[in-house]
């Protein structure tokens, strides 16, 4: 990418992810995905924000997928 490109995009207003798709991306990390492949060419820092979102979203639901598993599995 070139150096202008680079400059329009971090002065572009839009390119930031809002509140409610940060927090879609969150708990649906499918959205995030989404948002990201839709928007890493033109925005990529809604982009970066999005995927951010939807991996922390995995992250956590695995780490409680996995304490729930050892909570539940103690019979």
């Amino acid at each position: 990418m070139s150096e202008q490109n680079q400059l329009q995009n971090s002065e572009n207003p839009n390119d930031k992810l809002s509140t409610g798709l940060a927090i879609l991306s969150f708990c649906i990390p499918l959205a995030g995905a989404i948002i990201y492949f839709s928007n890493k060419d033109k925005m990529p820092n809604k982009a970066k924000s999005a995927c951010h979102a939807a991996l922390w979203g995995f992250g956590i639901g695995i780490v409680l997928n996995i304490l729930v598993t050892l909570a539940g599995g103690g019979r």
